[in-house]
């Protein structure tokens, strides 16, 4: 069974981009990441110091509850509301155990995939690359999260590997990019790569969120079934008699079965009894 809409790569990255413009704070949650990196940098000489293992396991918590802020935030931007980034770190840390769950257990998923010949690592990813939105936008569990994700993404692995070819061309391009400054000064390649990789990062999260939610399953009725003003509404039924009536002059209906008789009919033409 498929579930939502066939997925179109270069509207999903070029979409997501247009509300990363339109909407440039959408990076702030990122900037948070990236000055605990530059406290940690600064405060701890070693990843094996106290200080550096408190920084890094609050710089964990921070990022799942980050990429879990998104699907909220990229909703409220493609209908045009107003949103509140403290709103949406809020309910993204308040699901932050099945976040947490569910990104553990696709690591490790997609991880051993990997290690299986590369292809069912892919094949993996792409079934659950839309856990994190599954889960925000409807309050599913980890695993139900988890389940949503690959049953939207089961018969869009193409579409959503193509999505995945943009975002390795993006990575190179940066590496490129701070590679070319690092040969001018060290500090300010590195600079311009975590400049970069903010809106970079954003842009990777914005990107899966819209996805979901511009191709993934959404409740709608059929053009059919509308009454053509507008409203939505479904179309009130009509009354069975009046679909089933005669295009000719009738005197009644049949008191013994109901049927339409003609004017000035002694006798009903359904079941012949006289009326």
């Amino acid at each position: 069974m498929k579930i939502g809409k066939p997925i179109n790569a270069g509207d999903a990255v070029s979409k997501s981009a247009r509300i990363l413009f339109a909407n440039p704070h959408i990076i702030l949650p990122q900037l948070i990441l990236f000055i605990l990196t530059l406290i940690n940098d600064a405060l701890s000489g070693s990843i094996f110091s106290p200080l550096s293992v408190v920084i890094s396991i609050i710089s964990v918590v921070l990022s799942i509850v980050v990429a879990g802020a998104y699907p909220s935030i990229v909703k409220a931007a493609i209908a045009g509301e107003k949103f509140s980034l403290s709103e949406a770190l809020g309910k993204a840390y308040r699901r932050f155990w099945s976040l947490l769950a569910a990104g553990t257990l696709v690591a490790l998923i997609v991880g051993l995939g990997f290690i299986a010949l590369i292809v069912p690592g892919i094949i993996f990813a792409a079934w659950y690359a839309y856990t994190v939105p599954a889960i925000m936008l409807e309050e599913k569990g980890a695993l139900e999260g988890m389940a949503a994700s690959k049953a939207f993404g089961r018969d869009k692995k193409g579409d959503t590997f193509l999505i995945f070819i943009a975002i390795f061309v993006g990575a190179i391009v940066l590496l490129v990019l701070q590679s070319v400054f690092f040969l001018v000064s060290p500090l300010v390649g590195r600079l311009v790569y975590a400049l970069l990789d903010l809106p970079f990062g954003a842009w990777i999260s914005v990107t899966f969120a819209y996805t979901y939610i511009t191709y993934g399953p959404s409740p709608t009725l059929p053009a059919a079934e509308t009454t053509g003003l507008g409203s939505g509404a479904p179309a009130p039924p009509q009354p069975q008699a009046q679909i089933n009536a005669p295009a000719v002059s009738i005197g009644g209906f049949c008191r013994f079965c109901g049927s339409p008789i003609p004017a000035d009919s002694k006798f009903c033409p359904s079941c012949g009894k006289q009326v």
